[in-house]
């Protein structure tokens, strides 16, 4: 059976506390995720400098993309 995802952005601690004690009494798993300790990698750094030189004429939007990558991975 495939699991779903919720994200919740909670506003402060007191609401983290709180959703995490009512996840446990309902036995729910969670995992907790610092996004702001995202940082970006050399390679990261690399491809993206890579991509800046590259001929804005011939860009993609994201929809665009979107929609090859769906078709080519059946997303």
């Amino acid at each position: 059976m495939k699991m779903s995802t919720i994200t919740i952005h909670l506003k402060d601690k007191d609401e983290e506390k709180f959703m995490e004690n009512l996840l446990k009494k309902m036995k729910i798993t969670f995992e907790k995720s610092d996004e702001d300790d995202f940082v970006l990698t050399d390679e990261m750094k690399k491809v993206i400098d890579e991509r800046m030189k590259e001929d804005r004429t011939q860009a993609v939007d994201a929809w665009e993309s979107l929609k090859k990558i769906r078709a080519k991975y059946g997303l």
